[in-house]
């Protein structure tokens, strides 16, 4: 191919010399020095001119082509050191190799000090090696640069988090929402940090923007934790001084959803505190007929027994295990009550039909072993203790988280263990072991 556009060129090169000599026969002195001349024909001046013109265009092109070949070998050259160097850093680290990572990517850094991605692996190093403080800084420089911004500020937020400098994370995820109003991971990092912080109005204000972009999926779980802090912010409300702005806000959390024990818990408490008596022991009654909570029961029987009405107490106790017979709880708690009260003989009795249910349990020996001790019947007391001694294995508790199985000794409106709310529950029958340090704080007696 090449050949014959050689030939093809040649042959039009030859076809305008013939046209132009036949046009031009006239021949000339050409001066080329001062006093030099040459002899030639028009003809020939005018196509050795063209020649030499392109000849010369030739010369230039060729050398400024040749530049740019040995100037894009030696850049290709280094790009491939400088990418050997930032390779040796990234395999020293993944070994752990952490001064030589840390050597390597500074000889990278010399070079090419533009590079973002060099910033957040030194800052990577730094942050391995125990030194959050200049992994910070360097991430400062990164951000200098105007590039891969996200990714540095979830680098710099992340380092924060680890080091417990929230303040800095809050920074940072906020920076990065700033810049990506959508980026949800960014919303979902800053909730959690309000939420291990106790600052339950700026998780709440977070959360309601994630439930505006979540999916449907997501939807669910995502009210659930914001009924959480709605509850949280009621509570904190109320702990401000704003009772009633609490409970208006309890009621209608309860009016959404009357599944959740921990909003008709607190409510009944702010009720109480607000003297409303009446209306607080409503809100634990209907909320122990919609969750069979037996949270509701200790704190009916607490308010009862507070009010000097026992019969009220036991004439709730009584009716819910009629109506709820195959719960053996409430029949534990009733011969709970019962000790407190010193009705002796009923509570020895209960904890006799429950026998065959319980015997394996330690609180249930515990609980017969100050029966027995109210009865003055010491030997029969100090066997009880002994066989609750022996069982006791120290993992049954009383609340059992449905979520997680986190295990807690007291009731609480969330769980320790996942953070979720509502989730915590007196165990099953297979699973009741009550200390029993809550069980008497002081014997009572009444009059009837």
């Amino acid at each position: 191919m090449f050949i014959r556009l050689l030939f093809l060129f040649i042959a039009i090169f030859a076809g305008i010399f013939i046209y132009i000599s036949y046009l031009n026969p006239l021949d000339i002195k050409f001066q080329y020095l001062k006093g030099t001349y040459l002899d030639t024909s028009l003809t020939i001046l005018l196509i050795s001119s063209l020649f030499l013109g392109a000849l010369i265009t030739f010369l230039i092109y060729l050398v400024r082509d040749i530049g740019r070949t040995i100037k894009e070998r030696k850049e290709k050259k280094e790009r491939e050191q400088l990418w050997e160097t930032f390779y040796l850093a990234t395999d020293a680290l993944f070994k752990n190799d952490l001064p030589k990572a840390e050597k390597q990517i500074l000889a990278y850094l010399k070079k090419k000090d533009d590079d973002p991605k060099a910033y957040l692996k030194l800052a990577e190093i730094y942050q391995k090696g125990g030194r959050p403080d200049e992994a910070i800084e360097t991430l400062s420089m990164a951000k200098g640069l105007k590039k891969d911004q996200l990714e540095i500020l979830f680098r710099e937020a992340q380092i924060s988090k680890e080091t417990r400098d929230y303040p800095g994370a809050i920074r940072a995820f906020k920076e990065i929402i700033t810049l990506n109003p959508t980026n949800l991971e960014a919303m979902r990092e800053l909730r959690d940090i309000y939420i291990d912080e106790r600052e339950w109005e700026e998780a709440l204000e977070i959360q309601r923007k994630i439930i505006k972009m979540s999916t449907k999926e997501e939807t669910e779980h995502e009210r659930k934790l914001q009924q959480g802090l709605r509850y949280e912010c009621a509570r904190l409300m109320a702990e401000r001084g704003e009772e009633e702005k609490g409970i208006k806000e309890l009621k209608e959390i309860i009016k959404e959803d009357r599944s959740s024990a921990s909003p008709q818990v607190l409510l009944g408490e702010l009720l109480r505190r607000s003297g409303e008596i009446k209306e607080a022991i409503k809100v634990w009654q209907k909320g122990f007929e919609g969750t069979h909570e037996i949270i509701f029961l200790n704190k009916l029987e607490d308010l009862f027994l507070s009010q000097e009405d026992p019969r009220g107490i036991i004439h709730l106790y009584l009716e819910a295990m009629e109506k709820y017979s195959d719960n053996i709880v409430i029949p534990f708690f009733y011969a709970r009550l019962c000790l407190r009260l010193e009705m002796i003989d009923e509570a020895l009795e209960r904890l006799k039909e429950m026998e065959a249910t319980l015997s394996d349990h330690p609180s249930y020996h515990y609980l017969l072993a100050e029966v027995y001790s109210h009865r003055a019947d010491y030997e029969l007391a100090a066997g009880e203790y002994r066989k609750g001694l022996e069982l006791e294995g120290g993992t049954y508790v009383p609340y059992r988280c449905t979520n997680c199985q986190k295990e807690v000794k007291n009731w609480l409106p969330f769980c320790p263990g996942c953070g979720q709310w509502d989730t915590l529950t007196v165990c099953t029958e297979e699973e009741i072991k009550v200390p029993l340090s809550p069980f008497i704080s002081k014997p009572m007696t009444w009059d009837f």
